[in-house]
């Protein structure tokens, strides 16, 4: 197609191999994102037992300013998408410039609101003995949090394209610039907690500014200009028609996160939040696989439905089910296995060691839930690919009630209770979201294509 990019063409054409052609970049890039996590956790827990725990119980908070802009890059993405795939470049360059502006809005609002509720989402957790900790970790990410929903929305809009290489280098940007900060401010400065705070702020504007340069140089296939970023509603409210339900999906995450934490600490003490999140870090690293095939479904089956090509939104799908379910099998089989090796670098320091055989015996409980997730994270982007984020929103909150409810029950039994009622609430909720997307799915069929029984 004439005065295309590659990366357009290839979207717009074999749904397998378009989703196949930006998975390794997307697997990299959440890769990236997920070793950033696992340096920090890894260097801040060389500081000893407090400043894990406040680390796992506070980081709730920086998946509330990311998420912001996870959605609001979601919501672009497939919006951008569906005018891409009806050859509307002008529409999409608009929207593209309009998804900057609504982030430095939603930033700027969302700000003062997170610092403010910090000292009272402690006090509801029982977190009173590590606050100090809690907050010299999370203030400078909550500060720096128009740049972090920056960052995502720059990532989806370049995605939303089929640019994944190019939303690759952007994260891997971000990475090399945490994990050189990283140690030079906790240690070298001797910041501690608060030199991990600052090193991921620093990353996200590093890996944002790097994005928006790209667009400046006129690098992207699409193209942003200052005319189009006035203010416009009607462009706001298309991203945000899918951009407010996935980004009150990742903070209504976030926050039931924060309510589980009441009754593992009420339970265990805030070492018992330690022993609940740092083992979930291998979960969140085998979600990469299909946080990165739902990121290439989106776009690619966007693109599809705007062009009333059912059978290749449908395939897309397909593809993306068993090619993820085979992986996380995989995944959760090698963490079971080999549980107490690598779990080693959370528990390297002296204060650590006497944790590892709990730590271990936590992961395999996790390791099982794994496939659950894949079914979760696919299910959603199928949803939102259909513009029925409403629907995986809902999903998510009848799940992350379910937990909530189990976890009260089990908090008066013992920590085993908790994880294993943990596993059940994510084998129903991966059987809820994956029967919600495949009805979502037919129901959309056969109101818009009149062939459809």
């Amino acid at each position: 197609m004439a005065g295309e990019s590659k990366d357009l063409e290839r979207m717009l054409g074999d749904p397998k191999g378009a989703i196949r052609s930006m998975l390794l970049p997307l697997i990299i890039s959440y890769l990236v994102v997920q070793i950033n996590l696992f340096a920090d956790t890894s260097w801040c827990s060389g500081l000893g037992a407090d400043a894990s725990s406040a680390v796992s119980t506070i980081s709730p908070f920086y998946w509330i300013v990311s998420g912001l802009g996870t959605g609001l890059g979601i919501g672009a993405a497939t919006a951008i998408a569906r005018y891409l795939g009806r050859g509307e470049k002008h529409n999409a360059d608009r929207l593209a410039s309009q998804t900057v502006v609504l982030s430095v809005i939603i930033g700027v609002i969302s700000t003062p609101v997170l610092l403010l509720a910090v000292d009272p989402a402690l006090s509801m957790m029982g977190a009173q003995d590590i606050a100090e900790e809690c907050r010299e970790y999370i203030l400078p990410q909550i500060l720096a949090g128009t740049v972090v929903i920056l960052d995502g929305t720059v990532s989806g809009v370049i995605r939303s394209e089929g640019a994944a290489k190019r939303s690759m280098v952007v994260l891997l940007v971000a990475a090399a610039v945490n994990m050189i900060l990283d140690p030079i401010l906790i240690y070298g400065l001797d910041l501690g907690l608060a030199g991990a705070g600052w090193a991921t702020a620093i990353a996200s504007a590093s890996s944002a500014a790097l994005g928006l340069w790209w667009y400046h140089r006129g690098r992207l296939y699409l193209t942003m200009s200052l005319a189009d970023m006035r203010p416009n509603w009607a462009d706001m409210k298309e991203i945000l028609y899918v951009g407010i339900p996935r980004g009150t999906e990742s903070m209504l995450i976030s926050v039931m996160s924060m309510v589980q934490r009441i009754f593992v600490i009420a339970c265990g003490g805030t070492s018992a939040a330690m022993f609940y999140n740092i083992p979930w870090r291998f979960v969140s690293i085998s979600e990469v696989v299909s946080q990165a095939v739902g990121s290439a479904l989106i776009p690619v089956c966007s693109a599809a439905l705007g062009r009333r090509d059912f059978a290749k939104a449908e395939a897309g799908y397909r593809y993306s089910l068993t090619l993820t379910m085979i992986v996380m099998i995989t995944i959760a089989a090698v963490l079971f296995i080999f549980a107490d090796w690598v779990i080693i670098p959370f528990t390297y320091s002296e204060s650590m060691i006497e944790f590892r055989p709990e730590f271990a015996h936590v992961l395999r409980i996790y390791a099982l839930l794994i496939p659950f997730i894949g079914l979760i994270d696919i299910g959603s982007s199928i949803l939102q690919s259909l513009r029925l984020a409403q629907i995986s929103m809902l999903s998510s909150f009848a799940r992350n009630i379910l937990i909530v409810v189990m976890l009260f029950f089990a908090s008066s039994v013992s920590l085993d209770a908790i994880y294993w009622s943990l596993f059940v609430a994510e084998v129903i909720g991966g059987a809820l979201m994956m029967w919600l997307a495949r009805e979502g799915f037919r129901h959309y069929r056969a109101g818009r294509d009149p062939s459809a029984s």
